[in-house]
């Protein structure tokens, strides 16, 4: 069977999704899916324990060493269940359980292999974007009280998504109500742990209304969302002017009191050249601007170079981002790869005013391109340097 051979962009993606699992997945698309319930997480840590019994026990729980806050840790070859007691006698409570193992499944059949936006659409989603603030974002927000309140939380740095907690308290007594819920640990964009939590927990209504009004803040605000991702090259944008407006700056406009305004004092604020023509260069934390004067002795910014992971670019672009967390942001896909320099068309051309091209190194490196002509005339680049699979140096400059 004759199969046209898959660009090398779409190969490289998918290499740095094997060997590092470092992805930035799609966001999530609404789903009918329905929240988190008490039943299935219940049911999931029975079926834990059940798993346990014909499993091998590779630690003793009376050991000082495994008396952990969580309780007593029992290790088992598929993930560790925590006990109120040493022994699992009749009277030992099942506290906690975490899974590691790929293989074993947790509610609704997540496991730890799958993609954020896999987990995402698994259970309820009101927030496809994960719009909320830099550090976290609701996913959902199930305010039926006084009978339950149940939620969806992510924890992020950014675009670096941490954690994803869905849980669960319903009322089992007047006043009272369950505490518990599910946990599940994202690196570099896929699950990598599952964790019940609170299985014997119970928390007062007051206290609960206290948790109820830490989530109305959060979903107060709206300052901050994930970039849409896709593996599909052509469902991206271009590079265009609306990216140039990134560190709290417009890139078209920016004079050097616009940089200050949005970062503060500069840590070095060099000036050289001639009265003709002058380089004023303005060094931040992460970042570094670049004015050239015009012949009327204007500053126009012509450079920004950032290397620390403490600032984002373009489309959140930051350094730290593996290839193909940086790559999905981006149209792909459209031209062809030459393998004896190791360059591929992204999109487009220099002639047609929007352009991606892409070099790459066999040693893990590459460089990669995305352009586009102004209506004014010149042309604003954007340019991704990598090596090993992870973006070291994002840098926005113009070109004649």
């Amino acid at each position: 069977m004759n199969m046209k051979p898959m660009k090398r962009f779409a190969l490289l993606l998918a290499a740095a999704v094997l060997a590092m699992t470092w992805t930035l997945p799609a966001l999530a698309a609404d789903t009918g899916a329905d929240p988190l319930t008490l039943q299935e997480l219940r049911e999931w840590a029975a079926s834990l324990e059940q798993a346990a019994e014909t499993s091998t026990l590779y630690n003793d729980p009376s050991d000082p060493l495994y008396h952990t806050d969580e309780g007593y840790a029992f290790i088992y070859d598929f993930g560790t269940l925590y006990y109120s007691k040493p022994e699992r006698t009749a009277d030992a409570v099942l506290l906690e359980a975490v899974v590691y193992d790929e293989e074993t499944a947790g509610p609704r059949g997540i496991n730890t292999v799958m993609t954020l936006n896999d987990l995402l659409g698994t259970f309820y989603c009101e927030n496809p974007s994960l719009t909320g603030s830099y550090t976290e974002a609701v996913v959902y927000f199930g305010d039926a009280l006084p009978e339950a309140l149940n939620w969806g939380l992510v924890q992020r740095n950014g675009q670096w998504v941490g954690s994803v907690e869905y849980a669960v308290h319903e009322r089992v007594a007047e006043n009272v109500y369950t505490d518990c819920g599910l946990v599940c640990t994202i690196q570099q964009g896929t699950v990598v742990a599952i964790r019940a939590y609170g299985l014997d927990q119970t928390i007062t209504g007051d206290a609960l209304e206290e948790a109820r009004s830490v989530l109305l803040e959060s979903l107060a605000h709206t300052e901050y969302a994930m970039v849409p991702t896709s593996e599909d090259g052509a469902a991206l944008l271009p590079f265009d002017t609306e990216d140039l407006s990134f560190l709290g700056i417009d890139f078209l406009s920016c004079t050097p009191e616009d940089a200050i305004a949005a970062l503060g004092t500069p840590d070095a604020d060099d000036l050289a050249g001639t009265e003709e023509r002058t380089m004023r260069t303005m060094s931040f934390r992460g970042c570094e601007f670049v004015f050239l004067s015009d012949a009327s002795g204007k500053p126009v910014l012509t450079l920004v170079s950032i290397d620390d992971d403490t600032v984002e670019g373009p489309r959140a672009l930051r350094v730290g981002d593996s290839l193909a967390m940086a790559g999905r942001r981006f149209r792909f896909g459209e031209g062809a790869f030459d393998e004896a320099s190791g360059t591929e068309v992204l999109y487009g051309s220099e002639e047609s005013g929007r352009w991606g091209v892409a070099e790459y190194g066999e040693d893990g490196s590459a460089v990669i391109r995305y352009g586009l002509t102004l209506p004014e005339g010149g042309k604003v680049v954007l340019m991704a340097s990598f090596e090993m699979l992870e973006l070291t140096n994002i840098m926005v400059y113009t070109a004649p």
